[in-house]
């Protein structure tokens, strides 16, 4: 079977001049911007192709800059002057662009944005972001990761936990621990990441759920915090808390809730201006705290003793300037 090669020409469109406020003076002529022109070669096992479009079959691949793209079947649509303007993929897409990767059932590439949408179980990952969803938007040609994802499953690289060394002293060596985190939808830079609709984080030993979340990354791109705001709720272990805001320091795994916070475990009630958790650790610190402790089953006396379920005194509520430490 005949394999075709076909160079073509991408195409970004120019950027529009701003035109002059009334009355200001004309700006001085500049000459046209032209076109971008980044050539493109296609091989494939056959190709057949009319005045708009071109439609490549068998072991398709596309080469562009960094970018390489595979697939079965990729249809291309062009304007007048023969440039590209639009890529259609369909089976078997997969995507690499330097350290980014792609894959899934279907791609469109509107080229003059340089947006791809990819379907049919979509992923995408960098080194430190492994991306998956209903639907995943990529900026391709961008400085880092850019990125849409709908009904998304996002792994995330974490900063180091610092560990103290026993004994004081310097901390003790890194150690790694990513994020899982689902949402409605992320939207993705390489400075931060938003999530909104039914956000849930796994990290560690913490779970916490809120309708809205920010991660932050760092120079290397791990996360190093995170705001979450509205109906927020964390569960590390047996203790519990909640609150309206809420902000993670990832390298120390504390957790600082405010919007009237609660906290709880199994024998603890507490609330405050401001809760304070650190994940794996046993306890609270609450500013303002009203603390609400519950009592040891009283112990029966005389001839009954031993007899009969035990007896409960009521709660014991402590409230004031009390201050957790």
């Amino acid at each position: 079977m005949i394999e075709y090669l076909l160079t073509a020409f991408f195409v970004a469109q120019p950027v529009p001049v701003a035109s002059a406020a009334p009355g200001a003076a004309p700006a001085a002529p500049r000459k046209e911007e032209p076109r971008l022109r980044e050539p493109v070669e296609i091989t494939s096992k056959r190709v057949r192709g009319s005045r708009d479009q071109a439609i490549f079959s068998g072991d398709v691949v596309v080469k562009q800059r960094t970018m390489v793209l595979r697939c079965d079947e990729m249809t291309a649509s062009y304007t007048g002057p023969r440039e590209v303007t639009r890529v259609e993929c369909a089976g078997n897409m997969r995507l690499v662009d330097e350290e980014r990767t792609a894959q899934g059932e279907r791609a469109v590439l509107d080229v003059p944005s340089g947006r791809l949408v990819v379907t049919g179980h979509p992923e995408a990952r960098d080194p430190t972001t492994h991306l998956r969803g209903s639907e995943v938007r990529l900026l391709m040609g961008a400085r880092g990761m850019e990125y849409e994802v709908d009904e998304a499953v996002v792994t995330l690289e974490a900063a180091p936990l610092r560990t103290p060394r026993k004994g004081g002293g310097k901390e003790g060596g890194a150690q790694r621990f990513p994020a899982e985190i689902t949402a409605r939808r992320v939207v993705g830079s390489p400075t931060q990441a938003i999530f909104t609709g039914d956000v849930v984080v796994k990290h560690r030993t913490l779970e916490l759920r809120c309708d809205k979340m920010i991660t932050y990354f760092s120079a290397t791109r791990e996360v190093s915090r995170a705001e979450c705001v509205g109906h927020v709720r964390a569960q590390d272990g047996a203790r519990q808390a909640r609150g309206e805001r809420a902000e993670l320091n990832v390298p120390t795994g504390v957790l600082r809730l405010t919007g009237n916070p609660e906290a709880r475990d199994a024998t603890t009630h507490l609330r405050g201006s401001e809760v304070r958790m650190t994940i794996g650790d046993a306890n609270f610190e609450v500013k303002d705290a009203v603390v609400t402790v519950e009592s040891a089953p009283s112990v029966p006396q005389g001839k009954g003793a031993g007899k009969g379920p035990p007896g409960k005194s009521p709660d014991n509520s402590q409230s004031g300037s009390t201050r957790q430490p």
